[in-house]
């Protein structure tokens, strides 16, 4: 097992109290307040959300074989709803997402569709990841107002649950000596990136001797995504087992999803 189980009712509570939070904040806050570390306001994270949802409703929609081309499709898509008020977006997200909810409840969490090319993922780690786009996003916008924005265990563990699928395809790993990380969340199952040979694997389970990031849910999940930094992980309940220098590297090594 990798982190979490997946059941559809999880997922679908999951689902419907992370839009409820993003559109509450979305209603609220400046369209043009700047997101952190980012070129984007709050009013193009709205916009990305709508493009995103959009994509999970398109079968044959064109998929980004880089980390390059898909930044370059988020902003196209984005500045499609350059003239869209903030309102429009939100009554948008609130239309495709019901269309989302209608699809995909009524599809086996195993079934495969595509996330990039060659790049498969099963219906529950399709769905969890729609929950970590809402939620990181809100954060992101959240911290641009001053606002707590707090990642609840449920949803952390199943983005992990993403992160255990994705990382190897976000890991530049050419050039890396070999290593191997262990991440053991709270309340959930560890899992191990392994670097070898200049390729990177997950086994489940934290593997032997691997240097270890252990503890929040949430601050694993927010250190993996870029969003908060080692030593505030650590502030935040992350313990590390082993070559905390050699951790960072890897960390350093990821292109952030």
């Amino acid at each position: 097992m990798l982190v979490c189980p997946v059941d559809s009712a999880t997922l679908s509570h999951s689902e419907s109290a992370a839009m409820a939070r993003i559109v509450d904040l979305l209603q609220r806050v400046p369209p043009d307040a700047q997101v952190p570390n980012s070129e984007w306001t709050a009013h193009d994270v709205a916009a990305h959300l709508v493009t995103m949802a959009g994509r999970y409703l398109t079968a044959d929609r064109k998929l980004a074989s880089s980390q390059r081309e898909l930044r370059e499709m988020n902003q196209r898509e984005i500045e499609e709803f350059t003239s869209s008020t903030m309102g429009e977006l939100i009554g948008r997200l609130r239309s495709r997402n019901a269309k989302y909810a209608a699809f995909w409840n009524e599809q086996p969490l195993d079934l495969t569709f595509p996330y990039r090319v060659g790049f498969p993922l099963d219906a529950g780690t399709l769905r969890s990841n729609w929950i970590a786009e809402l939620l990181i996003h809100g954060r992101d916008v959240a911290t641009a107002t001053g606002e707590q924005w707090r990642l609840d265990a449920t949803s952390s563990l199943l983005t992990l649950r993403v992160l255990a699928h994705v990382l190897p395809h976000y890991l530049t790993a050419a050039g890396v000596a070999d290593a191997t990380l262990a991440v053991s969340p709270e309340g959930g199952a560890a899992f191990s990136i392994v670097v070898k040979d200049g390729g990177t694997t997950i086994q489940p389970g934290a593997a032997a001797g691997a240097d270890t990031l252990a503890g929040s849910p949430e601050a694993l999940v927010l250190l993996l995504y870029g969003r908060i930094s080692f030593a505030e992980a650590q502030a935040m309940g992350v313990d590390v087992t082993g070559d905390q220098g050699e951790v960072q590297r890897l960390l350093d090594r990821l292109d952030k999803p």
